[in-house]
């Protein structure tokens, strides 16, 4: 009965070990890189001046980096492709990113939050044409876990919300002709994927 009593000390004391030598935490201070997949959909509806009501939605792809001085603070440049399937609001922002982890383990939650400026891209949609000419400022928080895949390589969900101004929003009619141009301010909130090289 000692002996099994023994064996399962050792057993379980040799499992503990291996499970300590497996812990794994992604790199805290260096270079990093992130790129994120995510879906938005705002959250106002009477976004212009004329009250119209614009409900978008969008796929948004980013990439940033930079370099994290510590677990709790990382700082970087990104820019986001925020694409709206009809086109009129699909805009590139470009910005600085702040960045902290909680936590030194394994898996830890995370916040993003990142300002910069909302670049248009020339995009519209189809007739009655709808197209962002100026942009604006761009605000965007994030909130997540990351979980370390090795020292290297992690991957991460997120909740997100996005300020997104457009200047000037161009309206044309159904011959073509501007019809109104007013600013609009999109408040977008979303959630997505994010890997960590």
């Amino acid at each position: 009965m000692k002996k099994t009593i023994l064996a399962a000390v050792a057993l379980l004391c040799l499992m503990g070990t291996a499970a300590a030598q497996r812990h794994v935490e992604y790199k805290w201070r260096g270079a990093y890189f992130v790129a994120d997949v995510g879906y938005s959909m705002n959250l106002n509806r009477e976004t212009g001046l004329n009250g119209r009501a614009d409900t978008v939605s969008a796929v948004d792809v980013s990439f940033s980096g930079g370099f994290l001085f510590s677990k709790e603070a990382g700082i970087g440049l990104g820019a986001t492709y925020f694409s709206d399937p009809s086109g009129a609001f699909t805009q590139m922002p470009v910005y600085l990113e702040l960045r902290s982890h909680f936590m030194r383990s394994r898996l830890t939650p995370y916040t993003v939050l990142q300002g910069g400026y909302s670049l248009p891209l020339g995009s519209s949609s189809e007739p009655p044409r709808v197209q962002i000419t100026k942009g604006g400022l761009y605000f965007g928080l994030s909130i997540g876990a990351r979980y370390a895949i090795d020292r290297g390589f992690a991957i991460g969900l997120h909740v997100e919300y996005k300020m997104l101004q457009s200047n000037e929003v161009t309206r044309y009619n159904l011959i073509n002709t501007p019809e109104l141009a007013d600013p609009i301010t999109l408040h977008c909130v979303g959630g997505g994927m994010s890997f960590y090289f």
